[in-house]
């Protein structure tokens, strides 16, 4: 078959799957569960962080970091949120309900992706799992959002080895110094992109999907997601989303921005899917998984 030939096979498949696959409902029930987990996420991207760096400084960069892929006051509101979210109770018992809470609601948004991940591909949990089980799936979902943490520590060190830098680079690329930082920033934000996306299709599901079909489906889904990036943040401006629901404003550009994505990530996933079906490769289900209805 030709490269076209099977690139419009993938396409055909990927609409009727993706029209049959309720990626709205999916993408409504991630962003409404990923604004109760952004306290908890926040703490562990946090920690992660201040291993490296003061706890303010990862705090500014997390906030950057929406400031640029959302908006002005969804930054502020996530500054708001984890600066509260910080306010661990004084106390042996404080501090270990504040773990359990932490490490239980920071797995709760990769466990609703996991279930929208499991439904294009046609799986579920098994009933009746060991306690083992459940524990290592809980582990996988918060390892997670470590790995979201390290990435984030990398791109303040790339920032800070930048900054530190800064009259070498100056010196050394003269009047092409801005541009320079600017696409060696813009590289490493893309490959960040990529490595994520990648690793959620990879790890997530409860399919055993090789990482050749991980990363073309990684390398598709991070492609819309930065051409969709651009457009609903011109939308979203243009609209002034933020000033017609007034004081919630920025929370509902927050949660918009989330749902965009997730419909990114599962049209990533129908892509991942269709493409390993064109070379006739079926994942199968993990230990802890079977197909739903038999299939």
């Amino acid at each position: 078959m030709s490269f076209f030939k099977r690139a419009w096979s993938i396409l055909k498949e990927v609409k009727r799957n993706f029209r049959n696959g309720e990626p709205v409902v999916h993408s409504a029930a991630i962003a409404f569960f990923t604004i109760f987990s952004l306290p908890a996420i926040s703490i562990v991207i946090t920690l992660i962080g201040s291993a490296f760096f003061s706890e303010d400084t990862v705090r500014k960069e997390i906030v950057k970091e929406v400031r640029s892929l959302v908006s002005v006051e969804a930054s502020e509101q996530v500054n708001v949120v984890i600066q509260n979210a910080l306010e661990v109770p004084a106390g042996f018992w404080g501090v270990l309900f504040g773990i359990v809470v932490v490490v239980q609601s920071s797995s709760i948004m990769f466990l609703i992706i996991q279930k929208a991940l499991n439904a294009v591909w046609q799986v579920k949990p098994k009933r009746n799992l060991g306690i083992l089980r459940i524990v290592k799936h809980r582990l996988i979902t918060l390892g997670m959002v470590i790995g979201l943490g390290l990435l984030l520590t990398l791109s303040l060190l790339l920032d800070t080895t930048i900054t530190m830098f800064d009259e070498q680079l100056k010196y050394a690329f003269e009047e092409y110094f801005s541009g320079a930082v600017r696409a060696i920033n813009t590289v490493f934000y893309l490959l960040i992109v990529f490595v994520f996306f990648t690793a959620v299709l990879k790890i997530l599901p409860d399919v055993k999907v090789s990482w050749k079909d991980a990363l073309v489906g990684g390398l598709i889904t991070s492609i819309f997601f930065l051409i969709g990036k651009e457009i609903i943040n011109y939308v979203l401006g243009s609209i002034r989303i933020a000033g017609l629901y007034a004081a919630a404003g920025s929370l509902v550009v927050l949660l918009l921005w989330v749902f965009y994505s997730s419909v990114i990530l599962l049209f990533g996933a129908e892509v991942t899917k269709a493409y390993a079906s064109s070379y006739g490769r079926h994942p199968k289900p993990r230990s802890i998984a079977e197909r739903i209805n038999g299939r």
